[in-house]
Formats: structure tokens, C-alpha cells, sequence
């Protein structure tokens, strides 16, 4: 069992289930609601639990019940909190997320005030086989990356963000992994194409980008590579990008090939998509081996 520390953030969320998204001032019904965890880094240290890694988080919660649920529901889910700084006072980041029929979303997002502490613990690293980051508190993240062992896969999530904290935390990953808007803010480019062919990345093994339900293009020794998405009924797309970026993280873990792991985890995200029902539906191991002897 790989074990994969994911350090940045976890939010609680508030899902309601709408017939379209909102796109204007009126009222809107809700046909359904639902609360989960989520959080890029939380998120992703459900999954790697899920797909059968021991996962650990590592981050801010508030002492308060959002903190708490979430830290129950976590440790529930398989994901270890030996690392959890709980801040008192603090208000955990919490989340509205409107969800449409054909998984479409709009999110509504209050990052709190919970915060880790200035410094990482200096074992933070010790005997883990993966270190993934987000975005959401570069310098700590940043140091955890510099801190890193050298032959540990090092992650980053490069969603959002400041653009020149992300260029950093970029120039520090082995294995930067934008979405379409991280690649777009680190570059000043739509063209994924032309923005993956600018980015600095002195360190980075490879560079790549998730496009939703088009895949995820990867350049490796100057090559790129198109990695497609299965074709699934999406419920609910919240979480899978998240989920994506834990599912590279473990395989990297277990030493699989960089396309191979782009596989797995284009699996992973797919499965979550169709299954929805945030962390409680997350795919597991055999459902993403299945999907993967179907779709390659």
C-alpha cells in the first residue's frame, strides 16, 4: 500500500441539485441537496484511500462543526489526519455547489480562516511514497516541494490561483498537472497547445493539462500525447479533477508509466463523474481496473 500525502485544502459542501444553472436575479428551486466534503487536496486524499492508497491529509481545519464533520467523515473514508492542524477560532472553508442534470456546476466559495501554521513539520514527509499539493497556500506548499525527497514524485494541482505564486510552485514540481484555467492564468494563453509550450518548469518529468470530457493532453520529452476521456452520463463533475490528480499521484507511487497513470486516473474521474455523491462516490479499485480493460 503506497502511501500519498495531499497538503492544501479541505471545504465543506453544501450540493443542491438545480434544473439549470442560475443566469440571472431570480429564484431558483432546488430538487435535491446533499452535504459532502471537498477541497482540492481533501478531495484527492479520499480518493487515494478509495483506489486503495493510504492517504493522509495534511492542512487547516476550523474547530467548529464544518471542521468536525469533516474530519469525521475523512477519517471515516480511510484517510489518515496525523497532520490536521485544528485552528481555534477559525472558520472552515465552506462551499454552495449547484449542480444541472447534465453534471454542470456553479460554485459558490468561502475560503474561512483556518490556515496552517507558518512552518511544515519538518517529518511531514517521512515515509511517504507521494507528496501532492495545491494551489491554495504556495508558500507552504512551496516548502514542502523544496523539502521533498528527490526521487519522491512531487505533484502539484495547478487549478488557480495567484498566477505568479502558481508560476513558482510550477517551477519547483516534477509533475505540474494544470486544469484548463491554471494553464491559462500560469501562461496568458486558451491555446492548451501554445500555454503548455510556455511554461517554465525546470524540474517537471512532464507537463499536462485535464480538459473535462476531453481528456488530458501530457507533454512528455516534447512530445504530446491526447489521453481521451471515456464517454460517460455524467451526474455531477464536481470533485474531478480533484479525484484525478489524487489517482496520478498514487500510480506515480506505485511506479507505473506516465501514460499509464493518465489512464487510471482519466478512469477515476470519469467513475466519479457518473457515480456523483461526492466523497461517498468516489470508484474503487476494481470499478477503475474494469473501466480501464473496457476503454483501452
Amino acid at each position: 500500500m503506497k502511501r500519498v500525502l495531499c497538503f492544501g485544502i479541505a471545504v465543506f459542501d453544501r450540493i443542491y441539485e438545480v434544473e439549470t444553472l442560475p443566469t440571472g436575479d431570480e429564484k431558483y428551486t432546488a430538487t435535491g441537496y446533499r452535504e459532502s466534503g471537498g477541497g482540492v487536496a481533501a478531495t484527492a486524499a479520499v480518493a487515494v484511500a478509495r483506489l486503495g492508497g493510504h492517504a493522509a491529509f495534511m492542512g487547516a481545519l476550523g474547530d467548529d462543526p464544518a471542521g468536525r464533520w469533516l474530519a469525521a467523515e475523512m477519517s471515516a473514508l480511510g484517510v489518515a489526519l496525523d497532520v490536521v492542524q485544528y485552528v481555534a477560532h477559525g472558520r472552515t472553508p465552506n462551499a454552495c455547489a449547484l449542480v444541472a442534470p447534465d453534471g454542470g456546476r456553479c460554485l459558490i466559495i468561502d475560503r474561512g480562516t483556518a490556515r496552517p501554521a507558518s512552518a511544515a513539520p519538518d517529518s511531514a514527509c517521512a515515509n511517504v511514497d507521494a507528496l501532492l499539493v495545491d494551489h491554495r497556500f504556495p508558500d507552504l506548499a512551496a516548502a514542502l516541494l523544496i523539502g521533498a525527497p528527490r526521487t519522491m514524485p512531487r505533484i502539484l494541482d495547478a487549478e488557480g490561483g495567484d498566477p505568479e505564486a502558481l508560476r513558482h510552485l510550477v517551477a519547483l514540481a516534477q509533475y505540474p498537472i494544470f486544469s484548463s484555467t491554471g494553464l491559462r492564468l500560469c501562461t496568458g494563453q486558451d491555446d492548451p497547445l501554445a500555454a503548455l509550450s510556455r511554461v517554465s518548469a525546470p524540474q517537471a518529468r512532464c507537463l499536462a493539462v485535464t480538459r473535462g470530457a476531453a481528456g488530458s493532453l501530457w507533454l512528455i520529452d516534447g512530445q504530446v500525447h491526447h489521453v481521451a476521456a471515456p464517454p460517460v452520463a455524467a451526474r455531477d463533475t464536481t470533485g474531478c479533477g480533484d479525484v484525478f490528480h489524487g489517482a496520478v499521484a498514487l500510480a506515480l507511487a506505485e511506479g507505473q508509466h506516465l501514460l499509464d497513470a493518465a489512464r487510471f486516473a482519466t478512469a477515476a474521474a470519469a467513475l466519479k463523474a457518473l457515480n456523483g455523491d461526492g466523497w461517498r462516490g468516489m470508484p474503487d479499485r476494481q470499478a477503475v481496473q474494469a473501466l480501464l480493460k473496457e476503454s483501452w
